[in-house]
């Protein structure tokens, strides 16, 4: 009976570091994958706190890490917390190590999301109609087609900052400052 015990916990370990072999985890992570294999919870308890021990497993190193993969792909301050609150990161530990980022601040947010308007405005384009009926009209006609048109680009714009996890601020600032020409 000792020796299925062992078995059994190796069993755990062994399905965990097979789990991590792909790539870093959360330890929240790592429990609910040997909870769906079936392992019992003191199982899964004692491979954690192994793998904790033997520093395969660290949850603020992984925030670290998410960090500068979320923020070189663009993404911003919202929706990182919100993933890695996915991901079964303590609430503590996650405002702690978000408070400390450097490159999550208002400033750099303001930047990354800059970077990211002027790529999603180099992959928009815009449809400026010239077909017009009448000619006493042609000029007013013309400026409400650009007019709605830019409106457009800029909820696009908008639109795809909010989904990057952006907060409103800075996707109002941010859009005034492409829109208005005076980039800060």
């Amino acid at each position: 009976m000792d020796e299925d015990c062992v078995k059994k916990k190796k069993d755990a370990i062994d399905a965990a570091l097979k789990y991590l072999a792909h790539r870093d985890r959360t330890c929240q992570e790592i429990r609910l994958h040997l909870s769906e294999k079936g392992y019992d919870k003191e199982e899964i308890e004692k491979a954690v706190t192994y793998l904790f021990d033997m520093k395969y497993l660290d949850d603020a190193a992984y925030v670290e890490k998410y960090m500068e993969y979320a923020v070189s792909k663009g993404k911003g301050r919202a929706k990182i917390k919100h993933e890695l609150k996915e991901k079964g990161i303590d609430k503590d530990l996650l405002e702690d190590l978000l408070c400390s980022s450097e490159s999550l601040t208002g400033q750099n947010e303001r930047k990354r999301a800059y970077a990211e308007a002027v790529k999603i405005l180099g992959n928009t384009k815009l449809k400026f109609s010239t077909d017009c009926d009448d000619d006493l009209d042609n000029d007013f006609n013309k400026k409400m087609l650009k007019y709605k048109e830019m409106q457009k680009v800029k909820a696009k714009v908008g639109r795809r900052l909010e989904s990057l996890g952006y907060s409103r601020d800075v996707i109002f600032t941010t859009i005034e400052e492409i829109f208005s020409g005076n980039p800060q």
